[in-house]
């Protein structure tokens, strides 16, 4: 889990190099109508790779 959480981050990372942050902080103010900051984005994504990591170690169990 904690390596899916790293993965998240640097995914979100290399993502921001690319102006991919602006696009999903634009896109969580248009569906949720609440602004977020790099930190609310770079969060995002390393809960999604806690989860898709917590999912990978419950597949190998």
């Amino acid at each position: 889990m904690l390596g899916g959480l790293l993965v998240g981050l640097a995914v979100g990372w290399i993502l921001a190099m690319f102006g991919a942050n602006d696009l999903l902080i634009q896109g969580v103010l248009e569906l949720t109508g609440r602004a977020i900051s790099d930190a609310g984005y770079y969060t995002i994504l390393a809960f999604l790779g806690a989860i898709g990591g917590a999912i990978n170690d419950y597949k190998r169990r």
